[in-house]
């Protein structure tokens, strides 16, 4: 399920079925899909991944 917002309709919560496709961009996943009311549109969401860091040895020796 997701919740978008139509023009048209205004906030409506939407099924796998009238998702179009879900492609990765910058920002996070652009979806784009088909209201109930046959207006398509697409809206951003997700979290952008952060990126990794260097692992940090658990231990130290000391010489």
């Amino acid at each position: 399920m997701l919740d978008i917002h139509c023009d048209d309709c205004g906030r409506v919560l939407i099924g796998p079925g009238r998702i179009l496709s879900v492609t990765a961009v910058a920002e996070g996943l652009r979806v784009a899909y088909v209201c109930p009311c046959g207006r398509h549109g697409s809206e951003i969401t997700g979290r952008r991944r952060r990126r990794a860091r260097a692992a940090r040895p658990l231990l130290t020796t000391t010489a």
